[in-house]
Formats: C-alpha cells, sequence, structure tokens
C-alpha cells in the first residue's frame, strides 16, 4: 500500500494504492470477489478514502525462496547474464543487479554472487517447489473434464470461454462487435489448457503464468509465441444456431 500523486482526470488528488488478493496465474476464477475484499480491507483501515477510481491485476514474478535471480544464465554463454524473479521488489534488485552484474563481467569476487545465483538450490524452497508442481500437475485434469460452455455460439459479447470438441479444446471469444475469435486452448509452452480470465479479458495458463490476450496474443512468458489460430467465424452474438 502507498500513495501516489493523481495524474489526467485526477491531478492536484492523491490516490491511495492497494495491493493484494493474491494467486497463482491462470488458478482462480473469482475475481470480483478478490476485488471486493480488498475494497473492505481498505476501507477498514481508511474509511475517509474517496471513490474508487481503477482497479487491475497483474503478474509479480515470484520465486520458490523469495530471492531474485541475478547473474549468469545457467545453460546459457558465458556472457548471458539475466535478472528476473523480483517478487515484487524490482527497485531493490535492480540496484543490486547493477552491481553484481558488472563485477561477474570483470571476472570480480562478489559477497552476493551465490545469495542471488540463477543456479541455487536450497533446501528451504523444496517443499515450495512441491507444493506448486502438484498444483500444476492437477490440471492436466483439464485435458478430460468438461469446460464452461458447450458451444461458442453461446457466448456474449466481449466474453470468452473454453469449449470442447471431442478431444479438441478451443478459447472462444466473441469480440464487442458480435465476431467470434477461435483459438487452440493449449498453451504453446508446455501444452496446458488454458483459462478464461474475465475480469482482464485474458487466457492465463494455470501451469507456468502464461498470458495472451483476448485474441490469442501472448503477452507474457515464459510462453513466447501466440495461441493457434483457428479457422475464423464471424457470426453475430444472436446468429441462427443452424448456420
Amino acid at each position: 500500500m502507498r500513495t501516489a500523486a493523481g495524474a489526467d482526470n485526477t491531478a492536484g488528488q492523491e490516490l491511495l494504492l492497494v495491493g493484494g488478493e493474491d494467486h497463482p496465474t491462470g488458478q482462480a476464477d473469482d475475481f470480483e470477489a478478490r476485488y471486493v475484499r480488498l475494497k473492505m480491507w481498505m476501507r477498514s483501515r481508511y474509511p475517509e478514502a474517496g471513490v474508487l477510481h481503477s482497479r487491475w491485476s497483474g503478474q509479480i514474478i515470484e520465486t520458490l525462496d523469495g530471492m531474485a535471480y541475478i547473474g549468469r544464465n545457467p545453460g546459457d554463454h558465458a556472457n548471458v547474464y539475466i535478472a528476473t524473479g523480483d517478487s515484487g521488489n524490482g527497485l531493490t534488485h535492480g540496484t543490486i543487479a547493477g552491481l553484481l552484474i558488472p563485477d561477474l563481467i570483470e571476472g570480480k569476487a562478489n559477497p552476493w554472487e551465490a545469495t542471488y545465483s540463477p543456479a541455487r538450490v536450497t533446501l528451504k524452497a523444496a517443499g515450495g517447489f512441491a507444493r506448486s508442481n502438484l498444483k500444476a500437475a492437477a490440471h492436466l485434469a483439464d485435458w478430460v473434464k468438461g469446460h464452461e460452455t458447450g458451444d461458442e455460439r453461446d457466448l456474449p459479447l466481449c466474453s470468452g470461454a473454453v469449449v470442447r470438441h471431442g478431444l479438441k479444446h478451443i478459447a472462444a471469444y466473441r469480440d464487442e462487435n458480435g465476431t467470434l475469435h477461435r483459438m487452440s486452448a493449449v498453451c504453446p509452452h508446455m501444452k496446458a489448457i488454458v483459462t478464461w480470465n474475465a475480469s482482464e479479458r485474458t487466457w492465463d495458463c494455470p501451469f507456468h503464468g502464461s498470458r495472451f490476450d483476448c485474441r490469442g496474443h501472448v503477452i507474457n512468458g515464459p510462453a513466447n509465441t501466440d495461441l493457434a489460430h483457428l479457422h475464423p467465424q464471424a457470426q453475430p452474438a444472436d446468429a441462427a444456431r443452424d448456420v
């Protein structure tokens, strides 16, 4: 929680920024309830706050032990370095990366090298690693279970759902003009089935957090390609069911 100066239509006002209600990407479907809980939590502490201005969600890259990965990229060329896994502490980790990586490049000893090494393995993180993978593995059942709707032609405007045609899983989205966009619901990274995020109008992968916009374009990795597009359909929302 912190404050920020207003801009544009809030110029001259002080905004209160409140965050919380975290969940693993692609593993929640109660977004409205989470916004309500966060708002109630804020009101209980700041009853004098004005009307809600904006709300949004985003991803924070978390490591298993809460420490960033800063240093040589494991399994890559010796001159490739990374700084990631900030866990919401990008300002601090950015400063550390600015001190640590130049030392590594110049071959100088740095006392933080082992602490932030991207290749580190810690016993403390082993339990979290196992739990995380068990949760991800549970979503393998998405390959055989049913989904939110049986026919993409039932979709209202500006909404999406994963529908199943036999063994084929389709991520269907109907835009504001009534055009139906059909994509494979299989994440190109590790072949998990994506889920529809109605709050952000994105397709989210429950395995490793990849996200795609409503039309299947990748917006967050580790996936680096879009959802595969299927044959387009341009039916209006009230199209006859026999077309």
